[in-house]
């Protein structure tokens, strides 16, 4: 392993512990400020504009897509179902972040799966997708987060095993 490689990985290791410490187990105390929306092809709003949520096809055939609107891939009803967050990278704002999460489990209410995610560990894997994003770790698989089923308790075995082989 390179020197740059053992770095980047210990920047990595580092904002996971700060993130535990600072994010684990306490809920983020937050007012929801997003819409539910009806008979519109957005599912909601948010302050920074409109979640989309659908097939490749739906996403694909927007056409007015303005800055700040979300993209969410709707893969609930594969064999891993996951719901995918494009561009997930460049949401920071931690408000922002838990009025989307909280639009896809509004959106799973509205047509219940086998997806079944806790906020906790979305919450954590955005995080973490963010941080991996900019450390420019793995940079093209951490610009979208992929909230799948089976990475529900992968994110809390991956930190500790990181943790202990610092």
């Amino acid at each position: 392993m390179t020197d740059r490689k053992k770095w980047r990985r210990r920047m990595l290791i580092t904002g996971t512990v700060i993130a535990l410490l600072a994010y684990g187990g306490i809920d983020h105390v937050y007012t929801p400020q997003y819409e539910i929306l009806e008979e519109c092809k957005a599912f909601a709003r948010y302050s920074k504009g409109c979640v989309y949520i659908g097939s490749q096809e739906f996403l694909d055939s927007l056409k007015d897509i303005q800055p700040g609107d979300v993209l969410v891939l709707d893969e609930r009803r594969d064999s891993d179902p996951s719901m995918k967050i494009y561009s997930s990278a460049l949401i920071e704002n931690l408000n922002d972040r838990n009025d989307i999460l909280e639009i896809l489990c509004r959106y799973e209410e509205s047509d219940p799966t086998e997806w079944s995610r806790s906020m906790e560990s979305m919450r954590l894997e955005w995080l973490l997708h963010n941080w991996s994003y900019y450390l420019n770790h793995k940079k093209n698989h951490a610009e979208d987060v992929d909230l799948n089923n089976k990475d529900e308790k992968v994110y809390d075995i991956l930190i500790l095993n990181k943790i202990f082989k610092i």
